[in-house]
């Protein structure tokens, strides 16, 4: 039996996007990194549920092998009403059990402990928009060193954050957003070099053209202010934009550029709105250089149905083995840049594996004017990491068709290079190794990941054993950590019409 299409109208109609810590992501990931369905917006996440359930129809996937019985799953689980206008509320409360507080397992830091867990989903659809909110009580936050906001909420252990707050416009070709939810520009499930999921995220403004053979992506916002020596506060603007263009029907190129722009009386300024240009090269609007810019291409190329090639990289500041010829006093300097590259393919008929590598160097994303790094609240608005390379070996396995098993394999080799570390400056700066500053920590880690959800209970967590050499950049420190992470909740789900 193949999977029911959609009803025609259904394809057209404005939709939420799916969280990216949503437990029944992984799985759509699955599908996608198999070859048996189109990745819906590629290497552009979170995707509405209305383009997960297109390419999932257009896929035919027979319901007879495994990963037609999850795509069916995922059909059930993603299908808006029919109505033109709907409301939906779907709360669930539960418990978060975990060993530290940060979300990085290979970097855990903070007190454990197990914490209540309370979130509740409001959407509705008018027409062409769709507006959502989700409020969350997640009590973990206030151990997590990542968490800006656990010295500002003055109770003890209770802690509260929207997770997602927007409204959006949605057309055939063009959607408006304004509010906040994660983002992710990159290889799925790895921190994005433009935009990364791991930051909490900000409130923005986007602008999306989307064609199947063209889209534009536009992000902007204002992020943390900062201040200078006599006190006086410096207004920060960071932008991202980024084309990408179909060249065949396996194969996405993709250029973008982000950028941060500050100054104590500095606006929003158009020129760097703009996403039709390059903010590179601000000469062209005869401005001084006052902000600090990226440029970043993604590739993308399925050379046969069952595998999948993606890769990104960005660029900040190029090598210089020279002092700068033409008299401006750069000295020779290291450059700023990073990479990401991921493989996915099938393993037989019902698993898949995958392979990633990312590696960021040691002055990634900083500057010689602190307020042009690019950081908003102490987190990387990319990586919050630099100074590192890192490799994981995954193999998944649906379970039920609702479940995604995962162990893994993967290697960190950290160095103790900081994204808010003062910048070098003189000979240290020419000397600053583009990789690796101080004593490398090497983290080696077995670990297993499940996700999914069943008749409103859902289950995300992992767990592993993490091998440590030079442990906290002591040189001749090993070590061994066990590192766990559970979210166990259940829930409700109440939809209706609107009239």
């Amino acid at each position: 039996m193949l999977i029911a299409a959609l009803p025609a109208g259904a394809r057209a109609q404005a939709s939420p996007y799916i969280p990216l810590d949503h437990p029944l992501l992984p799985l759509a990931e699955y599908l996608i990194n198999r070859g048996d369905i189109e990745d819906p917006s590629p290497m552009i996440r979170p995707f509405r549920r209305s383009d997960l359930l297109r390419v999932i129809t257009d896929a035919k996937l027979d319901t007879a092998t495994a990963p037609g019985r999850v795509a069916l799953t995922l059909t059930r689980a993603f299908t808006d009403r029919s109505e033109d206008a709907w409301w939906r509320v779907a709360p669930r409360a539960g418990v978060e059990a975990f060993s530290w507080g940060r979300r990085d397992p290979l970097r855990p830091a903070g007190s454990g402990g197990a914490r209540p867990y309370v979130d509740a989903t409001f959407e509705g659809r008018f027409g062409p928009l769709v507006l959502a909110t989700r409020p969350a009580w997640e009590n973990r936050l206030k151990l997590d060193p990542d968490w800006r906001g656990r010295d500002i909420q003055q109770t003890k252990s209770a802690a509260y954050r929207f997770i997602e707050g927007y409204i959006s416009a949605q057309f055939k070709w063009a959607r408006l957003f304004y509010g906040q939810m994660p983002r992710n520009w990159g290889p799925a499930e790895v921190d994005g070099l433009g935009i990364a999921g791991y930051a909490y995220p900000r409130s923005d403004i986007g602008f999306d053209v989307m064609l199947h053979d063209l889209q534009l992506n536009v992000v902007g916002t204002e992020i943390s202010s900062m201040t200078d020596s006599s006190g006086a506060a410096i207004h920060r603007y960071f932008v991202a934009h980024r084309l990408n263009l179909r060249v065949k029907h396996n194969l996405n190129l993709a250029i973008w550029e982000t950028g941060v722009l500050a100054g104590k009386n500095g606006s929003f300024d158009p020129y760097f709105r703009n996403p039709l240009v390059l903010m590179s090269f601000p000469l062209q609007f005869g401005l001084a250089d006052n902000r600090n810019t990226i440029i970043g291409g993604d590739f993308e190329w399925r050379p046969r149905r069952g595998l999948l090639i993606q890769a990104q990289a960005m660029i900040d500041d190029m090598l210089r083995h020279k002092a700068d010829p033409n008299g401006t006093g750069e000295p020779s300097h290291p450059g700023r840049f990073a990479g990401s590259l991921a493989v996915a393919g099938r393993l037989g008929g019902r698993a898949m594996w995958r392979g990633t590598f990312q590696l960021v160097n040691s002055l990634a994303y900083q500057t010689i004017k602190q307020e042009e790094r690019f950081i908003d609240n102490g987190l990387g608005i990319g990586p919050s990491f630099v100074d590192y390379y890192k490799a994981a070996l995954s193999v998944s396995v649906p379970v039920g068709n609702r479940w995604l098993v995962a162990p893994e394999l993967a290697l960190l080799r950290q160095g103790q290079g900081t994204i808010d570390a003062p910048f070098p400056s003189g000979q240290a700066y020419a000397d600053t190794p583009e990789l690796f500053i101080g004593t490398v920590e090497t983290t080696r880690r077995l670990g297993v990941k499940a996700t999914g959800s069943y008749r409103g209970v859902s289950l995300q967590g992992s767990t592993g054993l993490n091998l440590l050499r030079n442990a906290d950049h002591v040189p001749g420190r090993n070590d061994h950590r066990f590192e766990a992470h559970l979210l166990l909740s259940i829930g409700a789900d109440f939809r209706g019409a609107l009239k």
